[in-house]
C-alpha cells in the first residue's frame, strides 16, 4: 500500500513538471534577439549552430553578418572545428545527410562568387518538438542568379539528439 502512495504521488509531481513552451525571434528586420542567448538551452544551441553550419558563408574578424554574430552569442568560435563538428555529429546522430555535410565543412569563402545571407530566425518549442523558420538570400555573382530559402522544419527532442520530422 506505502508503495503504490509513493508511486501515485511520483507520477503526480512529473505531470506537474512544467513543459517548455514558447516561440522567440532570434534575427528578423536586421535584429537580433540577444537576451535569447543568456540562457540558451542546449536543444537550441545545437539547432541553431547546425543551421549556421548549413547556410551563410564564413567568418573572418572583419566580417559583420549576422551569422557570425549569432555563432558568437552562441560562444563558438571556430564552426569547422573538431569540436564544434564532433557536438553536432552527437546532436544529429542518424540524420544521414546531416552527416555527409558534416564530414567537409561547407562554409563558404568569406569573399566567394556566391554569397548567402540569414535574414530571419525563429524557434518555437512546444514541449520535446523544437521548429525552426528560417529566410536566407542568396546570389551568385558570377551567374547573375538570386534565391530567397523561406522553411520551417521540425525536430524531436530525445537524450540529447535532435530528429527531423514532418508535420
Amino acid at each position: 500500500m506505502r508503495y503504490a502512495f509513493i508511486l501515485v504521488t511520483l507520477l503526480l509531481i512529473s505531470c506537474k513538471k512544467q513543459s517548455i513552451n514558447y516561440t522567440q525571434v532570434i534575427l528578423d528586420n536586421e535584429i537580433i534577439n540577444t537576451s535569447f542567448f543568456e540562457s540558451v538551452d542546449e536543444p537550441e544551441r545545437a539547432l541553431l549552430s547546425w543551421y549556421l553550419y548549413a547556410y551563410g558563408n564564413e567568418c573572418t574578424s572583419e566580417s559583420d553578418k549576422y551569422k557570425c554574430k549569432l555563432l558568437n552569442l552562441l560562444k563558438i568560435e571556430d564552426e569547422c572545428s573538431k569540436e564544434h563538428i564532433s557536438y553536432l555529429n552527437d546532436w544529429f546522430f542518424g540524420n544521414i545527410l546531416i552527416q555527409a555535410k558534416l564530414y567537409n565543412c561547407p562554409s563558404l569563402p568569406f569573399k566567394f562568387a556566391i554569397q548567402n545571407t540569414i535574414k530571419k530566425i525563429i524557434l518555437s518549442r512546444a514541449s520535446d518538438t523544437l521548429s525552426i523558420t528560417f529566410k536566407v538570400k542568396g546570389m551568385n555573382t558570377m551567374q547573375e542568379k538570386f534565391w530567397n530559402i523561406e522553411q520551417k522544419e521540425f525536430f524531436l527532442i530525445r537524450k540529447n539528439t535532435l530528429t527531423k520530422i514532418n508535420k
